[in-house]
């Protein structure tokens, strides 16, 4: 039989092991939630940092007084009648277009795509549409309603990565499944400019 002194440093070192363990486990754990909360700060002021940049170019896009404006009509390119016409504009510096704006009339408002664009590919695009006003049960031209709105921030347009800010609903247009969907908008401002 061991003697009550044994007992008792026996005991000891179970509880200084015990509480060992516990802090090392407790100090594992504060490090884990440490690294964790640092990884989701580091990726949201990531997303942030990418979307103050994208604004940044744009920006730095309608300021730049340099640019070259081409209009051209939107039905003579796509051989598509809408009630309202329509108009692809671009602006291109020496033969790099750095912004596209397709207005589309229609009978009860326009539909609105902006594409900005650096190094050829797409940063942001800007889709609107608007409805005209009423007056007296009639359309009133001259008042314009902007019922939605959807920004797109693009990170990565090979690979279709992109951040969505929409206002409103649509009414006028169905939506887009993902950012490849601008590509014919693309397309169209090359093939005008190229002529």
């Amino acid at each position: 039989m061991l003697s009550p002194n044994v007992h008792r440093t026996f005991d000891n070192a179970k509880h200084y092991f015990a509480t060992a363990v516990y802090e090392n486990v407790a100090s594992n754990l504060r490090n884990t939630f440490v690294i964790i909360l640092t990884l989701i700060g580091f990726v949201t002021f990531g997303q942030e940092n990418k979307l103050d940049r994208i604004d940044y170019e744009v920006k730095l896009i309608e300021s730049d007084s340099t640019l070259t404006e081409f209009e051209f009509d939107w039905v003579e390119l796509t051989g598509i009648v809408t009630d309202g016409g329509g108009v692809l504009t671009v602006w291109q510096n020496k033969n790099q277009t750095c912004k596209i704006v397709e207005e589309i009339g229609l009978s009860y408002g326009r539909i609105r795509t902006t594409i900005y664009l650096e190094s050829g590919l797409p940063i942001k695009i800007i889709e609107t549409e608007e409805n005209f006003g009423q007056k007296n049960g009639e359309l009133n031209y001259t008042e314009i309603n902007e019922i939605f709105k959807a920004t797109i921030y693009v990170y990565d347009w090979e690979n279709d990565e992109s951040k969505i800010e929409r206002t409103g609903k649509r009414v006028l247009s169905e939506g887009n499944c993902s950012t490849f969907d601008y590509e014919p908008i693309i397309e169209r401002a090359k093939k005008a400019t190229s002529k």
